[in-house]
């Protein structure tokens, strides 16, 4: 029969639970080895040498062996080197052990944050956003390149998906027939409207061999439009899920966008509402600081329609409010607090209006308050002395 003192403590390790005495001494020893019964076997073990009652200082292994947690804080219990006798191993395979574990735990941390789901929306989003600067260059460049052949178009079709459709399933004006263009899902005037410019056209002759070119590329641009739209659904999708208040407040794009700048939802949800009203406009901020100009106003949350489309000097009072109401529904997305994106929503307009009412004017210049005053009578003091009526400098 083992003899041991009256308090006996499991411990435990990334290679082993061990059963010490108050001295430290090791009275059980099981080796992990990737079976989930070890703890359950060296606890049975310890009940069939009867040991008694046992303690530990792990809350999470005391809650798992249902053992009574004990803060007896002595260090000496707690020696690799009687672990790694007690099992056989050398101080070396110890410290394998241990590297191996916290290697793998390092990566099982690292997939986890590179999983999560705010951290793809920002992703996504600024692949969108890089998808349009691409865009945008390609169609410029289709339609000043098609535009030789049949200029007329460019302003006929504004829609650059619609554009590409035409060019690269028509190809050469010649094309342009009311039952070709009925295929293609246009109405009876809009295709007329079409086949009239392309009879009528001012351009240059193109052959099939000119065209060519112009139609596989418009045919592979018009399947990055294509992309486009399911990365954005996608990207909507993943916020009404991930921040459900973020979306209903500022639309699924510009919430998206929100996060991308902050870096995750988590950030966002941690910075001031000053901080959330200039993200994305960090090197006008910059500049501000360095050479003292006029800090930013606003940054991404700029394209909200109610700032963009308000007058100059209201603008800067809506972001603010606006800010304060984005940095709420981060929290409540982020601490998983229930959806009140309407109500936000709701207060927000509300505050504009009240804005707008209140600031219905443009505020008075400064220099224009100082001519004013002048021409009221006020004025400096002369060379030789004499005081103007106004005030004084």
């Amino acid at each position: 029969m083992v003899l041991v003192s009256f308090l006996l403590f499991l411990a435990s390790t990334v290679y082993g639970y061990f059963i010490v005495d108050e001295s430290g001494r090791v009275i059980l020893a099981q080796r992990l080895n990737g079976d989930n019964g070890v703890l359950n076997a060296l606890l049975e073990e310890a009940r069939r040498r009867g040991l008694g009652e046992l303690y530990t200082y792990e809350p999470g292994l005391a809650q798992v062996a249902k053992l009574v947690e004990h803060d007896f804080g002595s260090a000496e219990l707690y020696s690799h080197a009687r672990f790694a006798e007690a099992l056989g191993l050398s101080l070396d395979e110890v410290l394998r052990i241990v590297r191996s574990k916290a290697l793998e735990e390092t990566r099982k941390g690292v997939a986890r944050e590179s999983g999560r789901k705010d951290r793809i929306i920002a992703e996504t989003i600024k692949a969108v956003d890089e998808f349009d600067k691409t865009l945008n260059i390609f169609v410029s460049r289709i339609r000043e390149w098609y535009g030789l052949h049949f200029p007329e178009l460019n302003e006929l079709v504004e829609d650059p998906a619609a554009y590409l459709r035409l060019v690269y399933t028509l190809g050469l004006r010649e094309n342009y027939t009311l039952e070709k263009l009925r295929e293609l899902g246009y109405q009876a005037e809009p295709a007329k409207r079409l086949v009239d410019a392309a009879a009528n056209s001012t351009g240059a002759p193109f052959t099939d061999e000119d065209v060519e070119p112009i139609r596989t590329m418009a045919s592979a641009v018009y399947q990055l439009y294509s992309l486009r739209g399911k990365l954005t659904k996608y990207t909507e999708e993943l916020m009404l899920r991930v921040a459900p208040n973020l979306t209903g407040l500022a639309g699924s794009t510009l919430g998206a966008r929100l996060i991308a700048s902050a870096g995750d939802l988590e950030r966002l949800a941690k910075f001031p509402s000053s901080t959330v009203q200039v993200l994305g406009a960090e090197k006008a901020l910059f500049r501000a600081i360095r050479k003292g100009a006029k800090p930013p106003k606003h940054g991404v949350i700029f394209q909200d329609p109610l700032i963009h489309n308000a007058p100059r000097w209201q603008r800067g009072k809506i972001a603010r409010a606006y800010a304060g109401k984005l940095s709420i529904a981060a929290r409540l997305d982020f601490y998983g607090g229930e959806d009140l994106s309407g109500r936000l929503r709701a207060e927000f307009e509300d505050r504009v209006n009240k804005i707008k009412q209140l600031f219905a004017k443009p505020p008075r210049r400064e220099s224009e308050g100082v001519e004013g005053g002048r021409e009221r009578g006020g004025g400096r003091r002369d060379r030789g002395g004499r005081r103007g009526r106004g005030r004084r400098y």
